[in-house]
């Protein structure tokens, strides 16, 4: 699958903004409703678990877990298509993956979407900001 590919022909569409960083990662700035924008890194890694190419799409919340309801954002992500919640390096994130190999451009286009809207949306309840 050509991920930036994709990403781009996305971005064109939507009117968004593509940066192509190499052969496995790129960004798309997806513009909301509002005048609001996010940022929605997208990339390939090798899974952990199948050791197959998977395609990831990732954008940060917030910048500081401290005095987020965890539990509470955990039982919320159980009503996301394809969404959750990360915690890297005490950063809060919406994140989607699936394997490379087996994903549509449909659904590619569906959880860049998703993952851009709800981080745009919890950054805002949790910030009150549009930061990323």
């Amino acid at each position: 699958m050509k991920l930036s590919a994709i990403i781009k022909q996305y971005a064109d569409y939507i009117g968004g903004t593509f940066t192509d960083y190499d052969e496995s990662k790129c960004i798309i700035v997806v513009p909301l409703k509002d005048d609001r924008f996010q940022t929605v890194l997208a990339f390939t890694e090798k899974s952990k678990v199948s050791g197959k190419l998977r395609a990831v799409f990732s954008s940060k919340v917030s910048d500081s877990i401290a005095g987020v309801d965890l539990v509470d954002l955990l039982r919320q992500s159980a009503a996301f298509d394809y969404s959750k919640f990360v915690i890297e390096e005490n950063h809060l994130k919406i994140e989607a993956s699936c394997l490379a190999d087996a994903v549509s451009e449909d659904e590619v286009k569906f959880m860049v979407q998703e993952v851009a809207q709800l981080a745009d949306q919890y950054e805002y309840k949790l910030t009150g900001k549009d930061i990323h």
